[in-house]
């Protein structure tokens, strides 16, 4: 029988050198390459070629409370419109990830929601060009 343990405040994600904080209950960031590293295609005769894509970028998606006090200062860098840092460390045994990439961009300013309680708030960051280490 296997085991395992995922803890996620062994997740941690830096914008510019400071470590967000507040995530929502659902989880803390999801990363996803924006396509398919490879294209096949297939002859009538069954032969089979793969194409490589160049593209490499991806998207990284945070999912804070509406109370977080990180969600002001992602406001500060999107309205600034400039380029950003993000570093992100998984920790975890099983899967270790780390993300260290620049020039990557906020792409919208977050959702600013004023309710009788609190909710989340999706923030996506651009990174042109994804890779894990």
């Amino acid at each position: 029988m296997e085991v395992k343990v995922y803890d996620p405040k062994k997740v941690t994600v830096a914008l510019n050198g400071r470590t967000l904080t507040g995530y929502a209950e659902d989880g803390v960031i999801t990363l996803t390459h924006n396509e398919d590293i490879v294209t096949p295609s297939v002859g009538a005769q069954g032969d089979v070629t793969y194409s490589e894509n160049a593209n490499n970028s991806g998207n990284a998606a945070m999912t804070f409370m509406s109370t977080s006090a990180s969600l002001a200062y992602m406001r500060e860098l999107c309205a600034k419109r400039r380029m950003i840092q993000i570093a992100i460390s998984d920790a975890n045994d099983d899967d270790e990830i780390h993300v260290n990439e620049e020039n990557c961009r906020i792409l919208k300013m977050p959702d600013t929601p004023r309710a009788g309680e609190q909710t989340t708030v999706t923030v996506n960051v651009y990174i042109p060009d994804l890779n894990y280490r």
